[in-house]
């Protein structure tokens, strides 16, 4: 999921800072995420640092201490995965604002610029571009553009006409509450737990790494889940699985298909809904959860 941007992304955050002109308060960062992605995930930093460490040493190789210091300093993290693989990142905490100089240089890897009155930083071996607008928000994608829009839209919609920009005004911005469906944005979004929950849209593409290699032939509209650290086994969650079909009239034939599938597995598989049919207690290793991050 994180891609290799991550390594840039590791470093950088624990010491710089992208000013904004004016200053503004922290945004909701799941709003900058694109409504269209395939896959959206929400992670509860604090609550799964071990996982999201594990994920940034995954895709960075970054030193474990690392990873380790940027998952302190963080509360949650949003990610949308689109139709194409490309990724984004939006996250919230407290970054240090300091250092910027020293972090983010041409030496290093890093090529700033302007865009919509924000400063970019562009990694020229990833093509990331990453920004921190204030102390609180850090978010980068490999089109990072729409984002920046968003971010200003929200940040900047309180100031006065005359210290408005066109583009904080452009009615073509849209943030993800806007686009997102309400139930999808809600399940997301609203998360007090501390729970790691995913939606997708679009499945196919990592639902049998959730069902350790099983196939479900027949047609699913989308997948939702609930990753619960077990915590009698540290290295594993204890997943609610649900899945939604596109037609109601293949729900029993998929049901009987995940029983045989899953055989042996300690889960509880049974149709909750017309179109629905749910998991409970199904176990998946933090192993197999970091295999979906590549």
């Amino acid at each position: 999921i994180f891609k290799k941007a991550a390594l840039s992304f590791v470093v950088a955050s624990l010491f710089f800072s992208c000013k904004s002109t004016p200053d503004t308060a922290s945004v909701d960062p799941f709003e900058l995420l694109d409504g269209d992605a395939a896959l959206y995930l929400t992670i509860p930093v604090q609550a799964n640092k071990e996982f999201f460490s594990e994920a940034i040493q995954k895709v960075s190789g970054a030193a474990e201490s690392d990873a380790q210091k940027l998952a302190d300093r963080l509360e949650m993290a949003f990610v949308a995965i689109g139709m194409n693989g490309e990724m984004q990142l939006s996250v919230n905490g407290k970054i240090p604002t300091t250092m910027a100089g020293f972090a983010l240089t041409e030496k290093k890897g890093w090529k700033s610029g302007a865009m919509e009155r924000q400063v970019v930083y562009t990694h020229g071996q990833t093509l990331y571009q990453l920004c921190m607008p204030s102390s609180a928000n850090a978010f980068l994608s490999h089109n990072i553009e729409p984002m920046v829009k968003r971010y200003n839209k929200i940040a900047y919609a309180s100031l006065p006409e005359t210290e408005r920009t066109e583009s904080d005004d452009d009615s073509s911005v849209r943030v993800l509450s806007e686009t997102l469906d309400a139930k999808s944005y809600s399940f997301l979004h609203d998360n007090i737990s501390s729970d790691i929950v995913l939606y997708s849209p679009l499945p196919k593409a990592f639902l049998r790494s959730f069902l350790g290699g099983a196939e479900v032939t027949t047609p699913i509209e989308s997948v939702s889940a609930i990753l619960s650290q077990d915590r009698g086994v540290l290295e594993e969650f204890n997943v609610k699985l649900t899945l939604t079909m596109s037609d109601p009239r293949t729900v029993k034939a998929a049901t009987a298909i995940l029983k045989t599938a899953l055989f042996g597995v300690p889960a509880k598989i049974s149709q909750t809904g017309e179109k629905q049919i749910t998991i409970v207690d199904l176990p998946v290793s933090r192993k197999r959860m970091l295999s979906l991050i590549r």
